[in-house]
Parts: structure tokens; C-alpha cells; sequence
């Protein structure tokens, strides 16, 4: 395989590449020139309903839509005949406007998808540069805020954000790749997939761990810790962590972390105040 082929297959196989451009300001532009061709057109429609309101048998136009649209003349019909025009071109503006709506939806590429992309155009073993008309410049820099991904990739909150955009390549580049083959299909290309769905499962394991153990060390510091001005500070140290914590391993609402970060605090004081058993 070579060219747009070549292109068009690592894009099928991994969705999360399937990077294109929005051509935003095209759209845009097409969208005000349809704009100013029904401005003209309903210019142009007012004019003849004013003419049509001088002349005694047309005058009821306005009120009668059948001797508007049923008129024999040609002359006569000019008003509807317009307005058929119109009907037309205002459907297509339409349709171009919803689909734009629709296309801003769709959102830009993540950073490390488009990265590899890039880099996999350019790599002798991978793409080798497939494409030779101008538009090879498709990804580039200048286009970056243009480009859209067709099934962007999500890796829900950012703990699993950063292990897998950081952590999982740089163990790739350390250990992985001497121990995971390359992907099947593309053997000379050294791709090597990892199954998003398990290394978020990772994430969520090892973010509710850490969840877990920051209140527990808490309550270990403060039951060996006697001075009354340390263990304040280490409560509020470990409020703050908590909340971090939270927001960082988690999804949840600013609110849900407002109400378990309160409640963790309020635990601590107990614990503080000496009601160790009943904290226990």
C-alpha cells in the first residue's frame, strides 16, 4: 500500500488518527456568500411584494396565497416565482448552517495522536512521506487549530491523562517495545498498540489506591505526632492532598469534591480532639 491507501488504512485501523481538516474559514466564507445571495433575493422579493401591492388585481396577494401562486401571467407570478427561488437557496443555507453547527462540535485531536501522526508520516518505515501534493501540508503547525479528529480519544480524568500520554511511552521506549511485538499488520512500521481499556483500568486501581491511602497515612502521622500546632498543619496538609487527590484520580463535580474533602477534614479534627475510638 502507498499514498492516500496508505493513509486511509492506519486511519481505519486506529480511529483515534483519523485526523482531517475543519477548513473552518471556507465554511465560513461559503456560509456568508449564501448569506449575502438570500439577502439580495429577499431584497429583491420585497421590492416586487411592494410593486404587487400597487396594482389593484394583485393587491390581495398578501392575504390570498392561491391567486399568489396560481396566477396564469408570468408577469403576475413574479412575486411567487421569487419566492420559490428563495424556498431553494434558503433550504441549502440550511443545510450548510446545521452542518456547520455540527462541525464546530467536533473537537481537535489530542496532542500525543496528532504528534504520532506527524511523526508517522515522516518515518521511512512508516509512512515515508505517502503523499506528494500540497496537501502532505495538511498537518502541519499552521493548521493545527483547524484539524478535527473523527473519534477523539478520551482518557477520562487527568491522572489517566498522564499515564497514558506520559508514563506508558516512556516505558514503551524503555522496556515495552523489547517485550510487546509490533502490530501485526505493519511489522516493519515498530507500531505497538496498547489496549486503552487497560490501561484505564490500571488508572482506576491505582487512582483508588491512592485515594485510600491518604487518609489513612493521615491518621498514622497524627496518632504518633503529640504537639498540637504540627497536627494542625498536617491536617490541613492532608485536606489539601486529599482534594487535589480527588480532582485529579476522579471525575467528580467540584461540589462532590467540596462535600468528601469537608467530611475528611471534619474526621481529622475528631481524630485530633482525641475521639480516636470513635474515629477507629
Amino acid at each position: 500500500m502507498e499514498g492516500y491507501e496508505k493513509i486511509a488504512g492506519i486511519m481505519a485501523q486506529h480511529h483515534d488518527l483519523a485526523i482531517l481538516r475543519r477548513f473552518n474559514t471556507l465554511n465560513v466564507k461559503d456560509l456568508l456568500y449564501r448569506q449575502a445571495e438570500l439577502v439580495h433575493l429577499e431584497s429583491e422579493l420585497h421590492c416586487i411584494a411592494e410593486d404587487d401591492q400597487g396594482i389593484p388585481d394583485r393587491a390581495f396577494y398578501a392575504r390570498d396565497w392561491w391567486s399568489l401562486a396560481e396566477s396564469e401571467d408570468d408577469n403576475e407570478k413574479r412575486q411567487w416565482s421569487k419566492m420559490l427561488q428563495i424556498q431553494e437557496k434558503l433550504k441549502a443555507y440550511n443545510d450548510r448552517l446545521l452542518q456547520q453547527v455540527q462541525l464546530s462540535r467536533l473537537e481537535g485531536p489530542k496532542t500525543y495522536d496528532l504528534d504520532f501522526l506527524r511523526d508517522w508520516l515522516e518515518r521511512p518505515k512508516m509512512g515515508n512521506f505517502p503523499l506528494r501534493g500540497l496537501d502532505q501540508h495538511a498537518w502541519s503547525k499552521e493548521n493545527e487549530t483547524d484539524l478535527v479528529a473523527i473519534r477523539r480519544r478520551e482518557n477520562g480524568e487527568p491522572f489517566s491523562r498522564w499515564l497514558i500520554n506520559t508514563v506508558v511511552p516512556y516505558f514503551h521506549n524503555r522496556i515495552g517495545k523489547r517485550l510487546k511485538k509490533p502490530h501485526p499488520e505493519e511489522p516493519e512500521s515498530e507500531i505497538t498498540e496498547y489496549s486503552d481499556h487497560r490501561l484505564l483500568t490500571i488508572a482506576d486501581i491505582l487512582g483508588t489506591i491512592i485515594s485510600c491511602l491518604l487518609p489513612v497515612m493521615s491518621f498514622v502521622i497524627l496518632y504518633f505526632v503529640t504537639d498540637t500546632i504540627a497536627r494542625l498543619g498536617i491536617t490541613v496538609a492532608f485536606t489539601v492532598l486529599f482534594s487535589v487527590a480527588l480532582m485529579l484520580v476522579t471525575q467528580a463535580r467540584r461540589i462532590e469534591i467540596f462535600a468528601a474533602t469537608s467530611a475528611f477534614a471534619g474526621i481529622q479534627v475528631v481524630f485530633i480532639s482525641g475521639n480516636v475510638g470513635g474515629v477507629l
